[in-house]
């Protein structure tokens, strides 16, 4: 399944800022449909849209966080940093927040800083439009939390198209429920 955000269900504010995005394109010789010109706005532009107008002023990060809570299956560990490397693993951990660039997750099970492993999060659990991502991330961080959970930080590096669209997708419903529900 393909999924797509569609030109016509989004808010004006956006239409507007895509449209803007769309004749420059043109001007600039890039001659490209308005579906085209809304995705690559989106790829490139969307995030520092949302971050001028909804995030705190004094966080700079790449990428905005949806905070959520959603289950998460560790199904790999492709590269464990400290050599111990678990055959038929899978873990699972509950989702705090996510972003384009990866996420948060609290965890029973610690994680190696560096290590390459392999996440399934089910997203139909929260949108039944929307189909489970897969995706390869490193961990970037580990804390010890209460109740002997850690907080795994971790970036993707590696998710594919299809994924990288559905996860796309659920940030830009979540966003958009946020701006025009608040």
């Amino acid at each position: 399944m393909n999924v797509a955000i569609k030109y016509e269900q989004l808010s004006g504010e956006i239409k507007d800022e895509i449209n803007r995005f769309h004749e420059k394109q043109v001007i600039g010789g890039f001659p490209r449909s308005i579906e085209d010109s809304m995705r690559r706005w989106f790829e490139t532009n969307f995030d520092a849209w949302i971050e001028t107008r909804f995030a705190a002023k004094d966080i700079k990060r790449r990428h905005h966080r949806i905070d959520v809570e959603l289950p998460l299956r560790v199904v790999d560990t492709l590269i464990e940093s400290d050599g111990n490397d678990d055959a038929d693993i899978d873990y699972v951990g509950t989702i705090v927040n996510i972003s384009r660039g990866g996420l948060f997750f609290k965890s029973k099970n610690s994680y190696e800083l560096s290590s390459i492993i392999k996440v399934v999060v089910d997203m139909g659990k929260i949108d039944p439009e929307l189909t489970p991502i897969e995706a390869i991330a490193m961990v970037v961080r580990c804390d010890s939390l209460d109740n002997n959970e850690y907080g795994i930080g971790v970036m993707f590096s590696s998710i594919y198209d299809e994924h990288k669209e559905t996860l796309e997708l659920f940030i830009f419903k979540s966003l958009a429920y946020f701006m025009y529900n608040v």
